[in-house]
């Protein structure tokens, strides 16, 4: 949730600069693969495209490296909204070019904000798990989610699917793209959510097979 809320928080400082949110968990393409991942990407005032790095906590010098490439590659303008940053990390950012916006301590958000964080926040993961009951369907969803959910890393998941690596991180990027899965994360956070969508999905299954009540 805190992630979330910060997502939703800097959405709101980008409208409050005249700024528009046209896309959130962007991925970024070199030759067709898949190299990373904007947080948020943003139109400026001016018509700019802007790609936007989110941290709940402070910033450091490593992300800031990352959102530069990014933005290199989306030809974007690089931002970056965080809790705080170091003076490394202060001093790269003005040598990069890349803005660098301090958001005071959440607790300073005032109840009316807070609650309209929240609740856009719940209201994304009742989408998100909407999304989820009209995929989970889908027979090769299925098989992808059973093999991620049964795999220790994705060149196993691959392997059970008789697929490449590469076949099934495009699946995994249309995943993503749907909302299914959560933007790029490690192995190991993808493995817990394919484990709980096989689950929802054998729930409904049982449940559309046994008898109406009387």
């Amino acid at each position: 949730m805190r992630g979330r809320a910060s997502v939703e928080i800097a959405k709101r400082v980008l409208e409050g600069r005249g700024c528009t949110v046209v896309g959130e968990g962007e991925r970024v393409e070199l030759n067709g693969l898949e190299v990373g991942e904007v947080d948020l990407l943003a139109k400026g005032p001016g018509g700019e495209l802007l790609a936007v790095e989110v941290k709940a906590g402070a910033i450091g010098v490593s992300e800031l490296k990352q959102l530069f490439v990014n933005a290199l590659l989306l030809g974007a303008k690089p931002v970056a909204v965080a809790r705080s940053a170091s003076e490394e990390a202060r001093a790269l950012a003005e040598k990069l070019g890349i803005e660098l916006v301090e958001l005071s301590d959440l607790l300073a958000v005032d109840e009316e904000e807070l609650y309209a964080v929240v609740k856009a926040a719940v209201e994304d993961a009742l989408f998100e798990l909407l999304a989820a009951l009209s995929a989970l369907s889908d027979e090769r969803v299925a098989r992808i989610l059973e093999a991620v959910a049964r795999s220790e890393s994705i060149e196993q998941a691959a392997k059970t699917l008789g697929v490449g690596v590469g076949e099934l991180e495009r699946s995994l990027g249309e995943l993503r793209r749907s909302g299914l899965l959560p933007p790029l994360a490690g192995y190991a956070r993808l493995k817990a959510c394919a484990k709980a969508l096989v689950a929802l999905r054998s729930a409904m299954t049982a449940r559309q097979g046994s008898p109406s009540e009387a």
